[in-house]
């Protein structure tokens, strides 16, 4: 129900689709029997779930409704939204006047698509220092940075494995964060998988070399205890 409401249906659309594609082909009659809801409602959110693509009307003589498929439906929320995308990307304004602002970003979900997005838009090196227990939500990203061909260095715990980067092996502390790509963005903080989780990103210059000369730090450190380990 959350999932579908997500694809821009309402409650009532979201029950009629998961009703359809449950029993099959329904009259507005039948679904509104089936799920309670008052059949003038049916009827509304049944034409509407067609207008979002998440239904067929069979023509007859009692005119009946029919599921799209959710694989069907799926893909055509993802192109929907891929065309919305692009006229967001196109049209939407400029800054008329670009600064390096420290922004906070609240919450674990939050935290972790930016990280993602951090990295997935880095062209040439990422630097991240984290906990093995906390490498596992950004380890795709990662590996795909690598295939791209991109530096990354990262500094961790416990018997991590990931090919083609450099590993730095150092006690962290599970939460703490820190991460810079291409000596210009930098994202730190604390994780707990709360949705009170806070940590700042910007690409405020001095920021960033804090940031930097701290993992400097903690690179030399695992040096230092001779916990270095290069893939």
């Amino acid at each position: 129900m959350e999932a579908l409401m997500k694809t821009g249906l309402t409650k009532s659309e979201s029950e009629l689709y998961m009703a359809l594609n449950r029993e099959g082909e329904l009259t507005g009659y039948e679904a509104a029997k089936i799920t309670g809801i008052p059949r003038a409602n049916t009827y509304q959110s049944l034409a509407s779930l067609v207008e979002k693509g998440g239904a067929y009307i069979i023509e007859g003589k009692a005119q009946k409704y029919v599921a799209v498929p959710p694989g069907e439906y799926c893909r055509n929320v993802l192109l929907q939204m891929e065309e919305v995308t692009d006229v967001i990307l196109r049209q939407c304004p400029k800054t008329r006047k670009p600064s390096e602002p420290y922004v906070t970003i609240n919450g674990f979900k939050h935290i972790v698509l930016k990280m993602k997005n951090i990295i997935r838009d880095a062209k040439e090196r990422v630097y991240i220092s984290l906990s093995e227990t906390d490498l596992p939500i950004i380890v795709n990203e990662l590996e795909a940075a690598i295939q791209r061909g991109l530096k990354v260095v990262a500094i961790t715990s416990g018997n991590v494995r990931l090919d083609g980067a450099i590993l730095y092996k150092i006690h962290k502390t599970p939460g703490q964060i820190r991460l810079i790509t291409d000596s210009s963005t930098v994202l730190t903080g604390t994780i707990t998988g709360s949705s009170e989780d806070t940590c700042l990103y910007s690409k405020n210059r001095p920021l960033v070399e804090l940031i930097k000369e701290s993992l400097k730090n903690e690179i030399k450190l695992a040096e230092h205890i001779g916990d270095c380990q290069i893939d």
